[in-house]
């Protein structure tokens, strides 16, 4: 019913029959109904606020999104319906419109935006709450797979441009190695043993060059039944002439009874590998702790890596996934996008938890593909 023909209802009540009210009233009613009813097929929350900044009305939405009931919500004080972000001494009588952003941590991560506009006279206001997390989240791994992208034609572009003069010099310092040989030994003996290093550190770069290009390059994963604490024996094996002369203990605890898992063992060693390296190079001195541990359960694996090592702080975790933002005086920045990477396309999740100057850890949890399926007793 429209405000005009409400107001000459009411002024014309005194002369209404009975038959005349119910039939007026039961259209009023009719039409709230309908306006819940189109409120609550909204998805976005709204709440309506009076004058006084006192909530008259709210829709299913938004109780879902408050986790309340909508008639405990209308008791809920403005300010901490908009989390903090806006006080009503702002908007009360003011007739303008406001928008702000609120990220929530507790339950689960969210985020919502709050538009605040002035309805009717401009002394009240609606409330109109959207949980834009996926689009945010949708946006976001958009942007980190045209980054990769790009990375990977830069790397492939660079790796080009090195390679080859690379190898021209390395084929020249073989051709001199052969010369020098031919030489009498006095002659051999002071130029030799140089000859050797140059070349051995060729063949390092070169070695190197392969890497990165490998771990760059998206790859197709080729799956076969992996023993995890196997794969990570071997990174050890792999990192101790490195981490043994500092003194750093190496603690693990493999789950012997865990199950094969169909993965790329490649990758995930080369996971695994990035990650112990860098507990270890972020422990201060020659002592402190690695430890290492798996477990599983009906549906998935798990990996715990943690160290006592100087921790991550709170604006490098909101970067520490961009490429080439790095806290190390040789470092260049893939390691952890790399590692993600692998483990999202195994179908995992990487999870990171860490406080400053106390230490990192890191969860790596896998699906198993024999997942066992728990039903409830019929």
């Amino acid at each position: 019913m429209r405000k005009d023909a409400f107001e000459k209802v009411i002024a014309r009540l005194d002369s209404l029959e009975t038959e005349d009210l119910r039939r007026v009233f039961l259209r009023m009613a009719a039409d709230k109904g309908l306006l819940q009813d189109v409120f609550d097929a909204l998805r976005d929350g709204l709440v309506l606020f009076d004058r006084e900044g006192k909530a008259q009305l709210a829709n299913r939405a938004a109780g879902q999104i408050y986790a309340r009931p909508v008639h405990e919500l209308l008791s809920v004080p403005f300010e901490v319906l908009v989390g903090g972000t806006c006080r009503w001494d702002e908007l009360k009588d003011s007739g303008v419109a406001m928008s702000r952003d609120l990220q929530v941590n507790y339950p689960e991560p969210r985020h919502y935006n709050f538009l605040m506009t002035p309805v009717g006279e401009g002394a009240e206001y609606l409330l109109l709450i959207h949980d834009d997390t996926e689009t945010r989240m949708q946006g976001e791994e958009d942007a980190e797979a045209e980054q990769m992208n790009l990375l990977s034609y830069l790397s492939s572009a660079v790796a080009h441009e090195i390679g080859n003069p690379l190898n021209s010099l390395g084929l020249n310092l073989q051709l001199l190695q052969r010369k020098l040989r031919k030489l009498p030994a006095d002659a051999q003996q002071g130029l030799l043993p140089l000859l050797e290093d140059a070349l051995g550190e060729t063949r390092r770069l070169d070695t190197l060059l392969k890497q990165f290009l490998q771990s760059m390059r998206p790859t197709r994963l080729q799956r076969e039944p992996v023993d995890l604490a196997e794969i990570i024996r071997k990174v050890l094996d792999v990192l101790t002439p490195e981490i043994a002369p500092r003194g750093i203990a190496v603690h693990t605890e493999l789950d012997e009874a865990q199950p094969e898992l169909s993965a790329d063992a490649t990758q995930l060693f080369q996971a695994f590998y990035n990650l112990i390296r860098n507990a270890y190079q972020s422990i201060p001195g020659d002592s402190g702790g690695i430890f290492i541990a798996t477990d599983h359960s009906d549906s998935e694996v798990r990996i715990i890596i943690s160290d006592t090592g100087s921790g991550i702080s709170h604006e490098v975790m909101g970067s520490m996934y961009e490429p080439f933002r790095t806290t190390k005086k040789k470092g260049h920045g893939l390691g952890l996008l790399i590692v993600r990477r692998i483990v999202k396309d195994h179908g995992g999740s990487l999870a990171f938890a860490s406080k400053e100057g106390t230490g990192t850890t890191v969860t790596i949890t896998l699906p198993r593909a024999d997942r066992i399926v728990r039903l409830l007793p019929a």
